[in-house]
């Protein structure tokens, strides 16, 4: 095993590993597979339901999965570990490639989403929060400039490569730059702790049993789960807000642009100010700009009412990731850091499944899109300062296994 001193010096390979594993993740992320679903459609004769059930289906399997699966970075050597996500990845992609019919698709976007929307961000995040303590947001927040990389880089290539090559050979480009990319991986992660930083050695290191027995841990899932609730469940109904409001569907589609950037701003900011005053002070108050953006999205209708909702949603997004990487760090410590990120992950999962899902019942209920919008913001504006504060509170002294 290698010591935490180590760790210390190769910071910015652990910093391009994070990066790579971030950026690599698109291919199982939404926005990269919803690319594929029209194809996928036509090809298996599959509805938009049946696609959508098929999707959801393999997606809330890979958030119980990686409940298991996830803790075992807290016992493997990294580049072990990594080895076994890269491969698993690589494989959902040639099973794509392969598919003859509805079922092998299911397993392939199982593991696609295991290992790509799962695995590949929790490796990163982990062992950054593991690796660092001094300059733990900031480098949290370098490192998930992988993923606005891969929103901005890979539809394009998508959209150019499905007219040139058809669907199956862009997942065996996937696949193969996965298993290229691998060898980079391993070197990049050569080195690093498997226990914890040096600077949290004397910390307290709660376990997975210990954290479901603290009482602070459910007061702040619900401030922790409120962005990728509300995000998902308003831009996957996006089309309704924009007929509510009047503002033309191009008109959002170039707010993604703002969105995007303060995304990677707010990522950037909040790193910096974990840093100075810790994430536990902070969680009271990320969630204020998308509280303001839903509440002026629900009452104005003007373009710049458009862009300002977008622009409030982007920094809250990007400063949920970055303190989302290093809150549980602060709280319990970093030696079964794995196990807590993949029980977070998978409740983290099962809100972005219900969210389309209750809003769109909603929808129907005749409930209108600027309502939506108007309950998402106060309840983000209250969830924040009302449950944030267990944040702040003291743990208890005891350890368990994880």
């Amino acid at each position: 095993m290698v010591g935490p001193a180590e760790v210390s010096a190769r910071p910015q390979r652990l910093l391009g590993l994070a990066f790579l594993a971030t950026l690599f993740s698109a291919f199982g992320q939404t926005f990269f597979v919803g690319l594929f679903t029209d194809a996928w459609r036509t090809e298996f004769t599959l509805s938009h339901a049946g696609m959508g059930s098929l999707y959801s289906g393999a997606t809330l399997l890979s958030g119980l999965v990686i409940v298991q699966v996830g803790r075992g970075i807290d016992r493997m050597p990294l580049p072990r570990y990594t080895t076994g996500a890269v491969l698993a990845f690589a494989l959902g992609c040639a099973l794509l490639a392969l598919a003859p019919g509805p079922a092998l698709l299911f397993v392939g976007i199982f593991l696609i989403r295991q290992c790509g929307q799962g695995l590949m961000g929790h490796i990163a995040m982990t062992t950054i929060a593991r690796s660092f303590h001094q300059a733990r947001g900031r480098a949290l927040a370098v490192s998930q400039l992988g993923f606005p990389a891969g929103e901005a880089l890979f539809p394009i290539l998508v959209v150019a490569g499905l007219e040139d090559w058809g669907w199956r050979a862009l997942w065996w480009i996937a696949a193969g730059a996965l298993l290229l990319l691998l060898p980079l991986l391993r070197r990049l992660g050569e080195g690093a702790s498997e226990t914890a930083a040096q600077e949290d050695v004397q910390a307290r290191q709660a376990s997975r049993r210990d954290v479901l027995r603290d009482g602070r841990f459910y007061a702040v899932l619900p401030v922790v789960l409120t962005t990728p609730f509300v995000i998902t469940g308003l831009f996957f109904h996006q089309a309704a807000l924009a007929e509510d409001r009047g503002w033309p569907m191009s008109l959002l589609a170039t707010a993604f642009v703002v969105f995007a950037t303060l995304q990677v701003l707010g990522g950037l900011a909040m790193g910096w100010w974990i840093d100075r005053v810790g994430a536990r002070q902070l969680l009271r108050f990320y969630l204020l700009p998308m509280a303001a953006g839903c509440l002026v999205a629900s009452q104005f209708s003007s373009q710049a009412a458009a862009i300002f909702y977008m622009g409030a949603m982007g920094l809250s997004a990007g400063a949920g990731g970055s303190l989302g990487g290093a809150l549980w760090a602060e709280m319990y410590g970093t030696r079964h850091l794995g196990a807590i990120r993949s029980m977070q992950h998978a409740l983290m999962v099962v809100s972005t499944a219900a969210s389309p899902v209750l809003f769109g019942a909603l929808l129907d209920d005749g409930v209108a899109a600027s309502r939506l919008a108007l309950g998402c913001g106060l309840y983000a504006a209250v969830i924040g300062p009302l449950c944030g504060g267990a944040a702040r509170r003291e743990p208890r002294s005891q350890e368990g296994p994880a």
